[in-house]
Order: structure tokens, then C-alpha cells, then sequence
């Protein structure tokens, strides 16, 4: 990534990454300068200059009857994410309040299977959902490979990490040529609350399936890169059973 790619990535527009590396550049700029060298309309500038001092990268200044804009240190960047940090974590806090409550009137809203479709980067939203959910343990069948490269290595063994913090256990049916060596992510482990077995040796399973309390979830590879979540009591329970029968004739790792 280039400087401009990783400031929009801090979630600045195109045009208000330009105008504030041009600030930085200049030091302190006229609006008419940063028009005139940008080539940017008027109003999306100074519309941009303000939300840019709204966020704590730059200031605005009299001097000698002219308005000025101002460049800050680039190390507000840091206090600035760190400010929306403390926010986006207090709003956590807040709705982990009431989260109970709103579960309560979701689970009793219809006795209906409740399908949800997730594609591309909502994917993760599944895995949090799990870790959020008042269970105290995941089945698992799957390739780890494939699993990895859908919500990446990293993330996965971070999200392995917090569902043994959460002492919720998991049993895990892998496919033999879906496997790596990665500790955290493949051994049959206490210290991640984890059993896992080796499916039979032609059993396959492109897509990967987490059975948690009565849901289903399951999750394409990247080819298709979609998954879906069955909330239904019945469905979960015959797909536990089938879980079940395929443990039994699968080996200990």
C-alpha cells in the first residue's frame, strides 16, 4: 500500500487524503492555493478541510486578515484513532447491556427456521456471533486450510484464542488434506479446550460446517466465498446427530 491507499484505509476519502497530504506539504495553504493546485472545486474543498479539523488533523487560523489551514503532527493520527477506539468500545459495553434482551425477543419472535446469507468479509460476522453466543461448546467438520483462507490465518487463531478464554469447547472432525501444523490452529489441545479427530480417508468437505446451540452455519471456500446460518432446533439437532455418527468412525489425531 502507498501513503494515500493507507490513509483511505483510516476511512478518508480520495479527495480528503489529497488535501490533507497537501496540507502537510505546504504547512499552512490558503484555501484558494489548495483549489488551485488540487484542481478541486471549492466547496469539496472547504468541506473537506472541515471535516479533516473535525478529525483532528488539521487547524484553521486568522492570520493577517486570511484563513489559513494548518497541517497537525502527523502522530494525531494516533490520538484520533484511539479517540474513535474508546468510543467503538464503550459502544460495545453499552450494547452488551441490553444484548441479552434483544436475543430474547429475536429467539421468541417466530418459532420459523431463520435462515441469514453472509458473503465475502461478513463471513467473520459469523465467528463472532459464535463467541457471543451462550454455549459452552462448537462442533466442527472441515478442511483448516480452506477455513484459514476464508477469514485468514491470523484472524483465525486470534478467534481460537478468545473462544478458549470463553471456556467454550470445541470438537473438530478435520479432513486429512486439509491440515497444516500450526499448533494453535491444528493440535488436539487442552489449553485451547479443543478434541479433534481425523475424518474417514475418503470423506470430503469443501465447505466447512459449525454446529453452536441451535445453529447451523455453513461456509464456502473462497471459489464462492459466501455462508449461511440456519437458526432451527430441529435442523440443529439432526445435524448433531449426524456429527455424532460421523466422530464415531473417525480416528484421534
Amino acid at each position: 500500500m502507498n501513503i494515500e491507499q493507507q490513509l483511505e484505509a483510516l476511512e478518508l476519502k480520495p479527495q480528503e487524503t489529497k488535501i490533507y497530504l497537501k496540507c502537510l506539504e505546504k504547512g499552512e495553504s490558503k484555501l484558494s492555493q489548495i483549489c488551485k493546485e488540487l484542481k478541486m472545486a471549492r466547496s469539496t474543498v472547504k468541506y473537506s478541510l472541515e471535516k479533516l479539523q473535525k478529525q483532528g488533523l488539521l487547524n484553521i487560523v486568522q492570520k493577517n486578515s486570511s484563513q489559513l489551514y494548518v497541517a497537525l503532527p502527523p502522530k494525531n493520527i494516533i490520538s484520533t484513532l484511539r479517540s474513535r477506539k474508546e468510543k467503538i468500545d464503550e459502544q460495545i459495553e453499552n450494547v452488551q447491556d441490553f444484548l441479552p434482551q434483544l436475543n430474547q425477543i429475536y429467539s421468541s419472535s417466530s418459532h420459523e427456521p431463520k435462515v441469514r446469507y453472509f458473503k465475502d468479509k461478513e463471513i467473520k460476522m459469523i465467528y463472532e456471533e459464535i463467541l457471543d453466543s451462550p454455549i459452552d461448546e462448537t462442533l466442527f467438520i472441515g478442511e483448516m486450510d480452506k477455513t484459514a483462507e476464508v477469514v485468514g490465518l491470523n484472524y483465525l487463531k486470534s478467534w481460537m484464542k478468545r473462544r478458549s478464554e470463553l471456556k467454550i469447547k470445541t470438537r473438530a472432525i478435520r479432513v486429512r488434506k486439509g491440515e497444516f501444523s500450526d499448533p494453535i490452529v491444528n493440535s488436539d489441545s487442552k489449553k485451547y479446550l479443543r478434541s479433534v479427530r481425523l475424518a474417514p480417508e475418503n470423506f470430503e468437505s469443501p465447505n466447512h460446517i459449525i454446529i453452536y446451540g441451535n445453529n447451523v452455519a455453513t461456509i464456502s471456500t473462497t471459489k464462492e466465498n459466501f455462508g449461511f446460518v440456519i437458526t432451527s432446533k430441529e435442523y440443529a439437532t439432526t445435524m448433531k446427530n449426524l456429527f455424532k455418527e460421523v466422530w464415531k468412525n473417525s480416528s484421534q489425531s
